[in-house]
């Protein structure tokens, strides 16, 4: 609201001017910092890219998919959006092999994060799209966190274990948040989450790829709305063709999700981010560079 001056305040501004000059800085709105930060989480090459095709559609073929993390930092809070491939990799140089994937990992997501004066003790949120290996790798190591995760991911997770495997869901990535005190921290997402109350971080249910899969819907001040899709797609012919992976949990959730991103992304113009193309990813700044 527009402060207006009386004549009485506009008196006592002359006769006391350090008295109201701070009373009026103190009133003072403080700017809201709002960042984004792309971390480089590892590369996977895929040897067969048929296995993101349930119809054979890229039989021959192969590809190197990025690995990206996100670091939102909104005022004192810092959420984490992934957790990349496991810090281990990082040991050996030629990277791992897991056919069809060869893993690569430069980084720790522990050492970026030391880039900004931060340590996995400072991260407050970690929100996971799903518990496939390459999102989840390194979830123990934030124990100070909440971690966002959708409930019938974390129930799969506990109680279908075996099940989970199959899809390339290892529960011992969240070993902290099932076993330990840390579940007590969990914060199972069931539907759209408005994160922060104030429509910044929106967590998008979007099931199929794994039981409770989500996207993230990041409104930024300058940038405008960004939407993190997860693995609902992996690369852009994998979007344009709407694909579906061998590994998926549920085609038919797949497909209603990939409708609602889309519809999503239409209706509030966000930046559509691949997690797994470079080419959408470079479109945001390399770390430790932010949007804002």
């Amino acid at each position: 609201m527009q402060k207006i001056l009386t004549l009485g305040t506009l008196v006592l501004s002359i006769c006391a001017p350090i008295t109201v000059h701070a009373q009026t800085e103190s009133a003072a709105p403080q700017a809201e910092t709002m960042r984004l930060y792309r971390l480089d989480c590892g590369t996977i090459d895929v040897s067969d890219l048929n296995i993101f095709s349930d119809t054979d559609r890229y039989v021959g073929q192969t590809k190197t998919l990025t690995d990206s993390c996100y670091l939102i930092q909104k005022n004192d809070i810092y959420m984490l959006w992934d957790t990349g491939l496991p810090s281990g990799i990082v040991q050996n140089k030629e990277g791992v092999t897991n056919p069809p994937f060869h893993l690569t990992l430069n980084k720790t997501i522990t050492e970026q994060l030391a880039e900004i004066n931060l340590t996995p003790n400072d991260i407050d949120y970690v929100g996971i799209s799903h518990a496939h290996f390459d999102h989840a790798g390194n979830v123990n190591l934030f124990t100070n966190a909440k971690l966002l995760i959708q409930r019938k991911e974390y129930d799969f997770l506990i109680n279908h274990k075996e099940e989970a495997a199959t899809y390339h869901m290892d529960a011992q990535n969240f070993s902290y948040f099932i076993e330990g005190t840390g579940k007590n921290n969990v914060i199972p997402v069931d539907m759209d989450t408005d994160i922060f109350k104030d429509g910044s971080v929106k967590a998008i249910v979007s099931p199929g790829h794994t039981p409770g899969h989500m996207s993230l819907l990041i409104k930024m001040p300058k940038w405008g709305p960004i939407l993190l899709s997860g693995d609902q797609w992996h690369f852009i012919e994998n979007y344009e063709e709407e694909g579906v992976p061998s590994f998926n949990y549920n085609r038919a959730d797949t497909l209603a999700s990939a409708a609602k991103i889309k519809e999503l992304v239409k209706n509030t113009g966000a930046k559509l981010i691949i997690q797994h193309e470079a080419q959408h990813i470079d479109v945001l700044p390399k770390f430790p560079e932010y949007a804002e």
